[in-house]
Order: structure tokens, then C-alpha cells, then sequence
């Protein structure tokens, strides 16, 4: 019927009951049909004011996100990670807590290139929490790829991603292969300790002007 457009966008849907009855099935089906399509977003549920046909102005995009490392084994490639600046830092912004003190050398502040084998890839800036990562702070043996450790340590982090766009300055040239000037696409992760938890870390990856994003809706 949706299909059809029998029930045009705006169209308020029958209650449960009434479903049931006309397809002669449990309510209990009808509740999760409904909820499939809420998920796939075809309906709008609410609370006491029953499902509406979405009139599809807005839509969730699905963007499947990988760190750096999974990216360029996606790809086919081997993937090498280059450390050039690893320093302590007070935490910025970004990660603090309202109220929070007592912030001076609490953070590790990193930069490095991701190689998909010999070609740069990305160039990475991040800043991690002391309490949230030790490891990072320790001193000797192979520097690891901060994504890496990250996996490591908790796979089901939550936070945002923003993308956008700016040109390179003389460092990210530099290390990419590029001109100084040139576009840069840039992904900034915020990654939090649970769903609306405390920010552990801060990432930001610089991409040459031929790298892509793609998302399903």
C-alpha cells in the first residue's frame, strides 16, 4: 500500500489492532513489521500518535566507519604506520569534562602517516586520555599505530564523526605528497566510553583530494 502510494506520505496508518485484524495475524507481528519499517525509514512511529508514511525529506544515511588501519587492509594493501611527534599534553577542549582539573600532561598527543603499502594514506592527528589509554605512555618498543590500540582496547566505542574540508598546510603536504594549498578531505572522530560517556580520544585524519566517502540510505 505504501508502495502504491495508496498511502501517500503524511498518511496515518492503522492502529495495530486494526492491522492485525485486516491481515489476520498476531498483533505481535504487526508491532514488528512496524518496527522494521520504522528502522528502514519508511514510517514514523510515536507514542500515542500512531505511524505516518515518512514524506522522505529527511533520511539516515548508514556510513560504514573504519579506522585507518582496517581501511587500507580493505583496500587490498599493507598497511605501515609512521610515528613523527608523540608529546604530553594538558587535554584540550574536546575532551574535557564540565568541571574537570587538574589537566596538565594528562593527554598524549600524536601525529603520524598511515601508509597503504609505500603510498602515504592519511595523515592522523590524536590526542588520548592518560587514564582511558596507559599504554600509550609507555616508553620503548614499536610505536603502534594508535588505531590499533584503540581496537585493542575496547571495539564498541561510541562518539561522532564530522566531515569536511580544508587545504593542506606545509606539514600534511609534506607527508602526503602534496602541494601546500591543495584540498584535504578530514574526518574528526570524537570516541566516547559509552554511549554519551566521558571522551577518551580525539582523531583527525587528512585524506588527498582522490579519496572518497560513500553511504546507503
Amino acid at each position: 500500500m505504501i508502495r502504491s502510494k495508496e498511502w501517500p506520505p503524511g498518511h496515518l496508518l492503522p492502529t495495530e489492532t486494526e492491522l492485525a485484524a485486516q491481515f489476520d495475524c498476531a498483533r505481535a507481528t504487526v508491532n514488528r513489521a512496524l518496527g522494521e519499517l520504522a528502522e528502514e525509514q519508511i514510517i514514523d512511529r510515536r507514542r500515542k500518535a500512531g505511524s505516518r508514511v515518512r514524506d522522505g525529506r529527511e533520511r539516515m544515511a548508514n556510513l560504514k566507519i573504519q579506522f585507518p588501519c582496517r581501511e587500507i587492509e580493505a583496500m587490498g594493501k599493507d598497511h605501515r604506520y609512521v610515528s613523527l611527534k608523540r608529546e604530553m599534553c594538558a587535554l584540550p577542549m574536546l575532551l574535557q569534562n564540565i568541571g574537570e582539573t587538574g589537566l596538565e600532561d594528562q593527554c598524549l598527543r600524536t601525529e603520524g602517516v598511515h601508509y597503504a603499502s609505500e603510498a602515504p594514506f592519511q595523515f592522523e592527528r590524536s590526542w588520548f586520555r592518560r587514564n582511558a589509554f596507559p599504554e600509550l605512555f609507555q616508553e620503548g618498543g614499536k610505536v603502534k599505530a594508535p588505531c590499533i590500540t584503540l581496537l585493542e582496547k575496547n571495539p564498541f566505542y561510541h562518539g561522532s564523526l564530522c566531515v569536511s574540508a580544508s587545504k593542506a598546510n606545509h606539514i600534511e603536504a609534506r607527508h602526503l605528497g602534496i602541494k601546500v594549498g591543495e584540498p584535504l578531505i578530514n574526518k574528526e572522530y570524537i570516541l566516547t566510553d559509552g554511549l554519551e560517556g566521558t571522551p577518551v580520544a580525539v582523531m583527525q585524519i587528512r585524506y588527498k583530494p582522490d579519496y572518497s566517502i560513500s553511504c546507503i540510505f
